[in-house]
């Protein structure tokens, strides 16, 4: 049994989702983009942001009376999102119920910029930041310059599932009985509404961003 939901994200202003790689003397970091040079937040990092929320909303006891079903994950993070430490042996974590893929423009517009005689608007999604250190005399600190490529504010649509993913008998069980909760997002709706921003840079500016869901109330999709 699988349910499914669909996260729309909102960028209000540059955003940078890394890639790991940069452009040599052009930019210190470029953003993540997909086959076609669109650009695409990994699903992985929506999913931190996502756990991230959900325990910060379990610490602040959002969710002190919610009542889990019987079984080894001991709380509701455990539960979606499977063991904090993946360190221990294969036997000894759980995996959790979350599946998340990455966010992506809409269909009908990721179809047309995609399209190979629209090369030269596609680089129009993107611009540069740059930024430097500062003495505390007020003067730039040599070689701290730095420029980054960032994307343009934009819609962005991520798509997730909630499954049985447990090999245990005692843990699938748990899971199955969680996916027959009529509103099985409604914890990850009310955690997310924490969230304000994706991307790095996140603490100086970048990234500001609305999120909401197509299942708003958390029932079954």
């Amino acid at each position: 049994m699988t349910v499914r939901n669909e996260l729309q994200i909102d960028v209000h202003g540059y955003w940078h989702a890394g890639s790991g790689r940069s452009a040599g003397a052009l930019a210190d970091a470029l953003v993540q983009k997909n086959a076609a040079g669109l650009p695409v937040v990994s699903g992985r990092h929506i999913k931190g942001l996502l756990r991230h929320a959900l325990s910060k909303a379990q610490v602040l006891g959002w969710f002190a009376d919610m009542q889990l079903p019987d079984g080894p994950a001991s709380d509701l993070e455990t539960l979606l999102f499977g063991s904090a430490n993946q360190q221990e042996g294969r036997f000894a974590t759980l995996p959790g119920m979350l599946i998340v893929a990455d966010a992506v423009m809409p269909e009908a517009e990721a179809s047309w910029l995609a399209q190979p005689g629209l090369a030269h608007l596609r680089q129009h999604l993107y611009t540069q930041v740059s930024s430097t250190a500062m003495t505390e005399l007020g003067t730039a600190k040599e070689n701290s310059l730095r420029s980054i490529e960032v994307s343009l504010p934009l819609r962005l649509l991520c798509g997730l599932q909630l499954q049985v993913t447990a090999v245990d008998e005692a843990h699938r069980q748990q899971q199955q009985q969680w996916l027959q909760n009529p509103q099985p997002w409604q914890q990850l709706i009310e955690a997310s509404s924490m969230l304000d921003s994706l991307g790095a840079s996140r603490s100086r500016g970048l990234g500001e961003a609305s999120f909401s869901w197509q299942a708003s109330k958390g029932g079954k999709q």
